[in-house]
């Protein structure tokens, strides 16, 4: 119970932070009021529509949702504190302040884990996988150089440059409508407990659906660097180790040396949710009869 109650807690305290954040566009506004007409325009513009977006997600939570409020709020960050080092004011600070302590709770594990349950079928139970390491710094990389062009050009319009400003807003567009379905695949990573099983749902990993019927499971529990096939994508840390009755198929994701994927068999495998105490907890406990 205890568990839920935090994760409530967590949840409607990120609620509120993100309504709270408004102060970030507004204070935008004034900070830049001395920029010219297309770089002030622009920067409002950018503040207030990002902040619309994660409003728009958490009152509309879902997988997408996920994705979308985790781009918003960190780029909200950046844009409050670059409006912080133009125009320095105890409102300025502030607002860069309550964005900052949003940021820290949209990637929580708890808000995570809620907006991913909303967007499950029937008596589906999902639980939100931790992202490889390797796949996290390229998300991080690809957000810092998407953000970078968009400074850019919002700079070089203030500063009457242009066609660097058109170059480097064109570049930010086209981010803008590739790169969000590219970090939305690590919102759709789940081990999801269904009525027939349990499934692990990943294709940054796997190629394909990994899908366990309840009778071939043996065993689910708590495991940390053991003999099990290896489902984390490279996560070193506490994990979910599932038994199986007998070896299974499971067809890993394509890579350089196997561009058609590799297929393992395998009588147990490990994946690492983002609370896996928990996961263990829920999927080993029977779900409540509907009798």
């Amino acid at each position: 119970m205890r568990s839920s109650v935090d994760a409530a807690t967590v949840t409607w305290t990120m609620r509120v932070a993100v309504f709270v954040s408004v102060l970030a566009p507004l204070t935008i506004a004034s900070g830049v009021d001395a920029w010219n007409d297309v770089a002030r325009v622009a920067t409002s513009v950018i503040a207030w529509a990002l902040w619309a977006v994660a409003l728009l997600c958490v009152l509309v939570p879902a997988s997408v949702s996920l994705t979308a409020l985790r781009l918003a709020v960190p780029t909200l960050l950046v844009s409050s504190v670059a409006s912080l080092l133009a125009d320095t004011t105890s409102a300025s600070i502030a607002a860069s302040i309550v964005v900052l302590v949003t940021v820290l709770l949209v990637f929580a594990a708890e808000i995570g884990d809620s907006f991913v349950q909303v967007s499950a079928y029937g008596d589906e139970r999902r639980h939100l996988l931790h992202c490889p390491p390797t796949s996290a710094a390229t998300q991080v990389l690809a957000w810092l150089i998407w953000v970078a062009t968009g400074v850019v050009s919002v700079a070089a319009a203030n500063s009457g440059a242009w066609v660097l400003a058109a170059a480097t807003g064109v570049l930010f567009v086209v981010a803008c409508a590739t790169l969000p379905r590219r970090f939305h695949r690590f919102s759709r990573r789940w081990l999801v407990r269904v009525p027939a099983g349990l499934v692990i749902h990943d294709h940054v990993v796997l190629a394909e659906t990994a899908m366990f019927p309840k009778r071939s499971v043996a065993a689910v529990r708590l495991s940390e660097g053991d003999d099990a096939a290896d489902l984390t994508g490279g996560v070193r840390r506490l994990g979910v180790r599932i038994d199986l009755t007998d070896f299974e198929t499971i067809v890993l994701a394509a890579t350089k040396s196997d561009p058609g994927g590799r297929a393992i068999h395998a009588k147990s495998v490990t994946v690492c949710p983002s609370r896996p105490g928990r996961a263990v907890r829920e999927l080993t406990t029977p779900p409540p009869s509907t009798t």
